[in-house]
């Protein structure tokens, strides 16, 4: 048996982020499938075309607070409004340009956040949330 790729969903507005941010990860997790919402309205459309095949769900989810359409804050209340079991077991974290400790309490709030980290993506943080989550072989 193989283990299974690990996924993530970047979602940010700022494609050069979600480019650079996905070159990185291509570089420390080279079996990593990698997918993009440019807003918190395009990640929920994405994750609920899967939510028949939970398989499918990004294991990590690095969500930008500050977008257009649906931010991150916004995003996370809609998604905990559906009251979807296979929903709530998401891995989220925060990835934003500046943390501020009020942006930190109300991470805090939420079950699906694990954490939240500053922009750039560094190898110690891919390392940090990696550890953080369980995933099995498919």
């Amino acid at each position: 048996m193989t283990p299974r790729k690990i996924s993530f969903l970047l979602v940010d507005d700022d494609m050069v982020n979600n480019f650079l941010t996905k070159e990185f990860l291509e570089i420390y997790v080279p079996e990593a499938e990698t997918y993009t919402a440019l807003n918190g309205k395009e990640a929920l459309d994405f994750l609920l075309t899967m939510v028949d095949t939970p398989e499918n769900l990004p294991d990590i989810i690095l969500l930008d607070i500050n977008m257009p359409v649906l931010d991150g804050w916004e995003f996370l209340d809609k998604l905990e409004s559906l009251k979807n079991p296979i929903l709530e077991k998401l891995n989220i974290y925060m990835f934003t340009s500046s943390v501020y400790y009020k942006d930190i309490d109300k991470s805090k709030t939420y079950a699906s956040v694990k954490n939240i980290f500053s922009k750039p993506l560094t190898e110690e943080i891919i390392h940090k949330m990696l550890n953080e989550i369980s995933f099995t072989n498919a």
